[in-house]
């Protein structure tokens, strides 16, 4: 999502920051272990099991990557200055560490050595990144652009991964890897049902006009049902609406900070 600063939306902004009293980090029980999901900030996610870091867009510009560890895989979902930082993936990356790109990034030819993953992809057993399964999944917009008949983020640019702790298809098939979905600028799209099934946690975008209201993206996971939903990606919007949109429902919320208050 490329972003618009104006005068409204950092008044949004600072209501949202003013309010928050969310933790910036929370632990999740999985048949792995536990897993520590990160905000570093608005689209920047660490994942954590055990030894192995895992980083989700880390961009220096909306986060505070002064708590982000080295990397033993990073995982970009798209071409946008939100998502895209290449002086920050160079710079956490552990030696040798692989970085997954769409192939709109690798284009651009501005991380060395990347590994190119297209929408619909696994990377598994033998070809495992970091002994962790990657699954590419299709993030779009289906309505939502800058005028009739163009999108924001078009079909087969960008995408979100599920990360499953293991190098096994067949741990990740019955449930026993930790698994993580992190959605990238997307709406909700048919591809998810397919692609993300029985993950232990889900991070999701809800920010106008970009990707989707709080109630869209809430009935957008009661599709594929985390055991644990997260509201990322939401500037300007109020995740607390999400978190009331999926009461009731077998899909347990957390609210993290994702735009702490500057030091």
């Amino acid at each position: 999502m490329k972003l618009r600063w104006s005068v409204p939306l950092l008044i949004v902004m600072t209501t949202v920051v003013g309010r928050a009293q969310a933790p910036t980090s929370t632990k999740v029980m999985t048949a792995s272990g536990p897993v520590v999901i990160t905000a570093l900030g608005h689209a920047s996610v660490q994942i954590e099991l055990g030894a192995k870091v895992v980083l989700v867009d880390p961009v220096s510009g909306q986060a505070d990557l002064s708590r982000a560890k080295p990397a033993d895989l990073i995982l970009v979902t798209d071409i946008h200055p939100d998502h895209f930082d290449p002086a920050a993936v160079v710079k956490l990356r552990k030696p040798k560490a692989p970085v997954v790109v769409p192939p709109a990034v690798a284009e651009t030819q501005k991380i060395p050595d990347v590994v190119v993953m297209g929408n619909r992809l696994m990377r598994t057993n033998q070809d495992a990144l970091a002994g962790i399964t990657v699954i590419s999944v299709p993030a779009y917009n289906v309505q939502r652009g800058p005028a009739p008949g163009q999108l924001y983020h078009p079909q087969g640019r960008g995408q979100g991964y599920v990360v499953a702790f293991s190098d096994k298809l067949v741990a990740v098939r019955e449930g026993k890897a930790a698994q993580v979905y992190v959605a990238g600028d997307t709406e909700c799209v048919p591809a998810m049902a397919q692609w993300v099934k029985n993950v232990d946690v889900a991070l999701v975008p809800m920010n106008l006009p970009y990707t989707m209201t709080p109630a869209e993206a809430a009935e957008c996971v009661k599709g594929f049902r985390p055991k644990i939903a997260i509201p990322y990606h939401y500037m300007g919007q109020k995740p607390e609406e999400f978190a009331a949109a999926l009461k009731g429902q077998p899909i347990e919320v957390r609210l993290l900070n994702w735009y702490p208050t500057a030091k």
